[in-house]
């Protein structure tokens, strides 16, 4: 009885552990993770939750995983959203991975790291790549155009010439008022080397307190690139982009034939305007009724195209990513012909790698070659200048010699005749000779100024950087990182004798070429510790070091005169071919520049409601600018934000469809300036051999003799730049709607000029500090981005103020001017003056006509 019993249960029991072990029993699951364009997700990481039972997928994107039924798996991967199932009768899973865009938007670079976008307290404006896309621009500074409130793009529409950058006005009156630029940690003089194609984000630090980090050159603002790095998906790209613009004069502000007659019979009277048109006017069969009616800007303008091309090659995975783009542009420019040329080939390599969990390599190499013609456009004697002021009373060609005013007809017929004298050219094409006016003594025709001169630049630029971090500890990461420029340039004009009227002609051979090299580096070493305590403290520190050492290196050489080369064939228009007797001018001046400084940065968050932030740097340049005792610049800044919508009463009584976001910041900091420093003008240096010399009244002649080079001025010190700035950044509706709005107070002080001396004291100027130069304004930004099913859109618009004001000016200058018009004949000039904005224009105050037909204008003083 008790074995049948004890046979039972041992039944029972063996049945019960049959039903446990094949209820356990791991199932054998297959299947391929894709991103969303249906490409192969490599190294993605496949893990049974809570368990370390993982696989990660290979080159297809396909695994393996053996998963006890009901199992919750976790498919993972850097960048893109982690994506969970939970193990049923099915054995075939293909997931389709989704980029983390709100990762990706999460932070913004900063001077040497990276910040949350939510904790930000300084005015920082950042693009990412989409909001550069379908650009017609080649320049990455020109496709900044309308992308951020407070920054103002010039350009000049010259092929070749790369956009200008101001950020909040102008402030300075040194050279350089264009902000810093910084490329992968690598500080440039351009970005137009730079495709936007290739750029991964664009940051402007616009406050003080964003840019003092980078302290003495800050002063007018920080850009931030990052190139991009590859995909980190695991599967590799290639990418084809061709762009082709069509570019032509959008405004033609010239007068025609009635209205230019108009304006002289106003300006001199009509007998003087019927005389000169009995004199010259002339009927001419390639214009309506005989009647000439020039229109200049058509006829020296025409629409052209510019071609951009793009092929890049991208990858990348756990251990490494890499990027590689060739570009090439040929921008034809709107002057007709091919005087206007830009070309530029230009190669893009990144990559990086994680050699260790501890340790990452990378390098960014950017490579440009470019070439350029260009045409005269400011100026005296100018092509532009012949353009805005010919008249239309003059045809464009001369089709015989009668047409010829006096002077070039007497002229042309001496060449003809093989006379004695200058072998003058007379510019011209199929259609006749380029025509003069004969109404005005101005210089020539635009098309003889566009033809006189033969010119051409080129060169080569390389731009890179080495870096590494080391992580030797959670939330620590150390960063070396070393970066060049090395950059060679060469020029050659050439002008033979021409005439084309009394003004402007050229009697002499004038050739030149310049050849440039530089070759720049800077080594800096930082270290960033982020800790968070307690789950609600977030500390982040940064400290580092930064040396910089510039060289540049130089030579020209210039001949001209009556008769300068052995032969004057195309093939020996150089320096090699110059005569021995020719006049020539040589020159040679290497540089050497160095800049060492120290940085650091503290930041502080409480629960992400409550952010404080400090900045330090201390910078130092070489010899050449400033006194040992005045060298080092100090460059402090703070900063502090509230975000209300993380308060829990803010979370209780207001809906996130209403207001999804809403921060409020303050910050204060300095920068410098010192960029029109150089050549030692705290202290007096001298100019050997640079004058001659009559000592006394007794001294027949005059004596070779050295001079002082200036006025030294031992008290100079850093132009800075103080700014207070008070912003909100808000999201609306699911956060659909962002807005951004900024008030800036900037206040420049010391400011750097070049102070006019007497002439007794034997040198023209001096070099003080003195004025001060304000700027306010307000700054909104509004975006709407949404969704309609699969169609994804997005609206932006920004708007902003300015109001610059100049303070004060050195003690004892009532005023400085600048006759920047000084090509034309009007008393036109641009002002530096207290009370009124810097450099502004200063000109006659239009009344209107009187009664005896001449204008009249207001009498202020």
């Amino acid at each position: 009885m008790i074995k049948q019993l004890s046979k039972r249960m041992l039944t029972v029991v063996a049945m019960m552990l049959l039903t446990v072990t094949l209820f356990a029993q791991p199932v054998r699951i297959i299947g391929k993770v894709i991103d969303a364009a249906g490409l192969p997700v490599v190294g993605a990481a496949v893990l049974q939750a809570g368990t370390t039972n993982g696989a990660a997928t290979d080159l297809d994107g396909a695994f393996t995983l053996n998963v006890p039924k009901g199992a919750d798996v976790e498919v993972s991967f850097i960048g893109y959203v982690t994506s969970k199932f939970t193990v049923d009768n099915q054995t075939i899973y293909n997931i389709v991975l989704v980029e983390d865009t709100e990762l990706l938007e999460e932070t913004v670079v900063i001077g040497y790291g990276v910040q949350k976008k939510s904790d930000l307290t300084g005015a920082v404006a950042s693009l990412r790549s989409e909001d550069l896309k379908n650009r017609s621009t080649t320049d990455a500074a020109a496709a900044l155009q309308g992308k951020v409130s407070g920054v103002h793009i010039i350009t000049s529409g010259n092929p070749g010439a790369g956009a200008e950058i101001r950020v909040r006005g102008y402030s300075s009156n040194s050279g350089n008022i264009s902000p810093l630029l910084i490329v992968d940690g690598l500080k440039v003089s351009s970005i137009q080397y730079l495709d936007p194609s290739m750029i991964e984000s664009m940051e402007v630090l616009k406050d003080a307190a964003s840019a003092a980090i980078y302290g003495a050159e800050a002063g007018n603002g920080v850009v931030l690139i990052t190139t991009k790095t590859g995909v980190k998906s695991g599967h590799s790209t290639v990418t084809y982009s061709g762009k082709a613009t069509l570019q032509n004069f959008s405004k033609r502000p010239l007068l025609a034939r009635d209205q230019f007659i108009e304006y002289m019979t106003l300006e001199y009277g009509d007998d003087f305007v019927n005389n000169k048109l009995s004199d010259f006017d002339y009927s001419n069969s390639d214009y309506p009724n005989g009647k000439i009616d020039q229109d200049w800007i058509g006829a020296y303008i025409e629409p052209t195209w510019s071609y951009q091309n793009s092929l890049s090659f991208s990858g990348g995975n756990n251990y490494g990513h890499f990027f590689t783009s060739i570009n090439y542009v040929h921008d034809d420019g709107v002057v007709k012909g091919q005087k206007d040329l830009y070309k530029r080939l230009t190669a893009q390599v990144n990559a990086d790698y994680q050699l260790f969990k501890w340790l990452q390599v990378g390098t960014n190499t950017s490579m440009e070659r470019w070439s350029t013609q260009s045409v005269s456009q400011r100026g005296y004697g100018s092509s532009f200048e012949s353009l805005l002021m010919v008249d239309p009373l003059t045809p464009v060609y001369w089709k015989t010699p009668e047409e010829m005013s006096i002077d070039v007809r007497t002229q042309y017929n001496r060449v003809m005749a093989g006379g004695e004298g200058r072998p003058y050219r007379f510019f011209s094409d199929e259609n006749g000779w380029f025509a003069n006016t004969k109404y005005s003594d101005l210089e020539g025709s635009p098309f003889a100024k566009r033809d006189a001169t033969e010119s051409s630049n080129s060169g080569m630029n390389i731009n890179g950087t080495f870096f590494a971090n080391l992580t030797p500890f959670k939330g620590f990461t150390f960063t070396s990182r070393f970066g060049y420029r090395i950059s060679q340039s060469t020029s050659h004009s050439y002008t033979a004798p021409y005439y084309i009227g009394p003004r402007g002609s050229q009697d002499n051979y004038s050739i030149s070429a310049n050849a440039n090299t530089g070759l720049y580096y800077q080594w800096e070493n930082f270290a960033n510790y982020n800790v968070t305590i307690d789950k609600v403290h977030e500390i982040t520190a940064m400290a580092g070091m930064s040396f910089i050492e510039n060289r540049s290196d130089n030579v020209s050489g210039s001949a001209s005169g009556p008769d300068i080369l052995s032969a004057y064939e195309p093939q020996f228009i150089y320096l090699n071919y110059v005569k021995g007797d020719a006049s020539k001018s040589i020159g040679n001046a290497p540089g050497r520049s160095a800049q060492l400084a120290y940085f650091g940065r503290l930041i502080y968050s409480y629960d992400n409601r409550y952010s404080i932030q400090a900045n330090f740097r201390a910078d130092a340049f070489d010899s050449s600018k400033l006194p040992a005792d005045k060298r080092w610049g100090k460059f402090p800044s703070f900063s502090a934000g509230w975000t209300a919508s993380n308060e829990s009463w803010f979370k209780d009584n207001i809906s996130n469809n209403a207001i999804s976001f809403l921060r409020l910041r303050a910050s204060w900091g300095r920068n410098g300036n010192i960029s029109v420093l150089n050549g030692y003008p705290y202290s007096s240096t001298i100019n050997l051999g640079n004058s001659w010399y009559q000592y006394s009244v007794d001294n027949m002649g005059s004596t070779f003799a050295s001079s002082p080079s200036g006025l030294p001025n031992p008290n100079l010190t850093w132009e800075t730049s103080e700014q207070y700035d008070l912003g909100i950044d808000a999201r609306f509706l699911d956060n659909r709607l962002t807005l951004t709005a900024d008030y800036f107070n900037k206040q420049t002080k010391d400011l750097l000029f070049s102070k006019t001396l007497p002439p007794e004291l034997g040198v023209s100027s001096s070099t003080v500090n003195g004025g001060n130069v304000l700027n306010t304004g307000l700054e909104f930004d509004v975006n709407w981005k949404d969704a309609i099913g699969d169609f994804n859109y997005s609206i932006g618009a920004n708007f902003s103020t300015l109001h610059n004001e100049v303070v004060s000016l050195p003690e004892g200058t009532a005023r400085i001017e600048r006759k920047d018009a000084s090509s034309t004949n009007y008393q036109t000039i641009t002002v530096f003056e207290a009370g009124k904005p810097i450099w502004h224009l200063m000109g006659y105050k239009y009344l209107g006509v009187k009664d005896d037909g001449t204008l009249e204008f207001a009498d202020l003083n």
